[in-house]
């Protein structure tokens, strides 16, 4: 049937959408741990390339839409998917975001916060990484709601970990002996960071929600 059709299809655009905001995390990543290292020119070229994938990631999300449009996956679920992509692509956003900081703004970071910094951007990525295996259980056609749950678990608890980790970040800033403008500057990218995070927790709620409706 032709709804099946659709929904193959859609399933397919959903799985490369969340893969593409990874890519864009993991150049993320890169640049994160470029800049820190100094090399600010390669720190360049990787944003350019968190750019370029952020953009890749709108076209298979625009993609997706359309294809719910036509009535891809059955009416009660259609929305779900929908919010689910929205709230990924929001997270490919708030790593350009970090580039676009970074590149644009150039903050000073002392070498004692170097190792902080690039461990809180790990921390995001792992937790962008659960919610990227929870996604791919909810999108095969049978899902796996208790691989699910236990991966949207580890989404919250590695949000948490992000969160006292930025807050004792925050707290070495401001007792450090930086001027006090400097270490606002840091703070904005020390906050940019975790959004990320934050962002992941946000798509793992809507998801949890969906999969609570599939589940008879």
């Amino acid at each position: 049937m032709l709804i099946f059709k659709k929904e193959k299809q859609s399933r397919k655009l959903v799985l490369e959408h969340i893969k593409k905001t990874q890519e864009c995390l993991l150049a993320t990543r890169d640049l994160v741990n470029e800049y820190t290292s100094g090399n600010v020119e390669s720190a360049t070229m990787t944003a350019r390339r968190i750019v370029e994938l952020e953009s890749e990631a709108d076209v298979l999300k625009r993609s997706a839409r359309e294809l719910l449009y036509t009535g891809a996956f059955l009416p009660q679920i259609r929305s779900d998917v929908y919010r689910l992509v929205e709230a990924v692509d929001s997270i490919a956003g708030k790593g350009e975001k970090v580039a676009n900081f970074i590149i644009n703004q150039s903050p000073e970071i002392l070498p004692e916060f170097n190792s902080a910094i690039t461990t809180l951007m790990d921390t995001c990525l792992e937790c962008y990484d659960e919610l990227f295996q929870a996604l791919k259980s909810y999108l095969k056609p049978k899902g796996e709601f208790e691989k699910l749950q236990q991966r949207v678990s580890m989404v919250s608890e590695l949000e948490t970990r992000v969160d006292d980790q930025e807050a004792e970040l925050s707290k070495r800033i401001f007792g450090s002996s930086m001027e006090l403008a400097l270490k606002i500057h840091l703070r904005q990218l020390v906050r940019q960071v975790a959004n990320i995070a934050d962002a992941s927790e946000k798509a793992a709620d809507e998801l949890a929600f969906a999969a609570m409706k599939s589940i008879i």
